[in-house]
């Protein structure tokens, strides 16, 4: 089994799972479900390790792995629901696991928060959750690398919110300045790391357009 390492530069945070083996489990159901998982036949895979954690009900490796198409297949409430599940799981190993895609299935969730209370209450939670999943294994550097990302981003759009307050409550025209210009920095740096998505466009570009307008020319 791998994981993919940490990402580097500003793609983001991690996009792949650990799909657990199931080599034990007899028949060609579970061998079809990873090899369509494997093939990105995410749908497919989906749909045979839902039947097989039907059959199999004290399972909860079919239940991971059926969270897993789920993501891949950008179901992510339904990843959500089934990483949930395996959370509960007596084997320590397995519910770390699940609080590590648990965590990333929640940043993608993130995604389509409407406001920035949305996307700070959002990234919190999902930063909750690659807690435990460090908690659980403190030797998972990509939980902890995770744990950082999110806390990180946590603190950039409390920043912005601050700013944001400032820049219209303020009476000093450089402070609101100053203060403009900081929260369009913000704002394109969580666009750089795909957290602010593009409902948020027309508001970094409303952001710029002020900027613009209290920032004098240079001669």
């Amino acid at each position: 089994r791998e994981k993919r390492s940490p990402l580097s530069g500003v793609a983001g945070i991690f996009v792949l799972f650990t799909l657990l083996g199931l080599s034990e489990i007899a028949g060609a159901s579970p061998a079809s479900a990873l090899r369509d998982y494997k093939s990105g036949n995410y749908t497919n895979a989906l749909t045979e390790f839902s039947k097989l954690a039907e059959v199999r009900t004290n399972d909860l490796r079919l239940v991971f792995n059926a969270g897993d198409a789920a993501y891949g297949a950008t179901n992510f409430d339904l990843a959500q629901k089934l990483f949930q599940q395996v959370t509960l799981s007596p084997d320590l190993k397995l519910q770390q696991k699940a609080f590590y895609n648990l965590g990333n299935t929640q940043f993608q969730q993130v995604k389509a928060a409407k406001d920035l209370d949305g996307l700070e209450k959002g990234l919190e939670t999902a930063a909750k959750t690659f807690e435990r999943a460090v908690t659980l294994d403190k030797t998972d550097a990509d939980a902890a690398f995770n744990l950082a990302f999110t806390k990180d981003a946590v603190e950039q759009i409390k920043r912005l919110k601050e700013a944001m307050r400032l820049a219209k409550s303020d009476a000093d025209a450089a402070v609101r300045q100053k203060n403009y210009h900081h929260a369009v920095e913000i704002m394109e740096s969580l666009a750089k790391i795909q957290i602010a998505a593009k409902q948020f466009e027309d508001f970094t570009k409303k952001l710029k357009d002020i900027d613009a307008i209290v920032t004098p020319h240079q001669p």
